[in-house]
């Protein structure tokens, strides 16, 4: 049975590059403006030996975000690849039916994907290469739009986690991009009764700052 890494390698990654993703691993990233980035993570879910079975996850990780969740090392970790540690929203790739692992199973199981004895490795393939083509792909791209990003936060899809609340994504996604006194409406409307509101605001007043110091 050929393995994930060389499956992906076979049948995704040609796809993937065509358009315009990169590959390091098992995780192929589109990259945005301003830092920001959509991260496909493709896992593997070792439950049974004779097929492989994974899931796959996609996380849009706004430059801001990446640097407020890495704040206390961020002068080391602005030079990480971003990774989905820091999502601001993310969402699973739910496999048609025919090469789901546990098609009639309740979430998280019907998300698991798998090929092996009683699935084609083809099959899968050909599946996950049209989802990519014609749903994830253009998801990514169009959640690479900050204000079309803002607007899922706001009312978000019903595949769609969410990750911050819609005041905390409103500061992330114009920080960089506003004076110190431009920012300062934006977090009166901060969610206050969200862990670590406070070290927030002042986190985003001197993020602001700082950017405009350095123009």
């Amino acid at each position: 049975m050929i393995s994930q890494s060389a499956w992906l390698r076979r049948h995704i990654t040609p796809v993937a590059k065509a358009e315009g993703l990169t590959k390091k691993g098992n995780v192929l990233r589109l990259t945005g403006e301003h830092g920001d980035c959509a991260v496909l993570e493709f896992h593997p879910h070792l439950i049974d030996r004779s097929m492989e079975v994974f899931f796959v996850r996609v996380s849009i990780v706004p430059g801001p975000q990446r640097a407020w969740v890495h704040r206390d090392g961020w002068e080391i970790a602005q030079h990480w690849l971003p990774t989905a540690s820091a999502p601001m929203v993310q969402w699973e790739l739910i496999p048609p039916a025919e090469v789901a692992y546990e098609p009639g199973a309740d979430m998280p199981s019907r998300g698991y994907w798998a090929y092996g004895p009683r699935i084609d490795p083809n099959d899968c393939a050909r599946a996950m290469v049209r989802m990519l083509r014609e749903e994830t792909i253009p998801e990514m791209r169009r959640l690479l739009d900050r204000e079309q990003l803002f607007a899922e936060v706001r009312a978000p899809s019903p595949w769609i986690r969410r990750r911050r609340p819609p005041g905390w994504a409103e500061v992330l996604l114009k920080v960089d991009r506003l004076s110190p006194a431009e920012l300062e409406p934006l977090l009166q409307r901060v969610e206050l009764d969200y862990p670590v509101a406070d070290e927030f605001i002042a986190w985003a007043r001197g993020y602001a700052a700082n950017r405009s110091a350095g123009m």
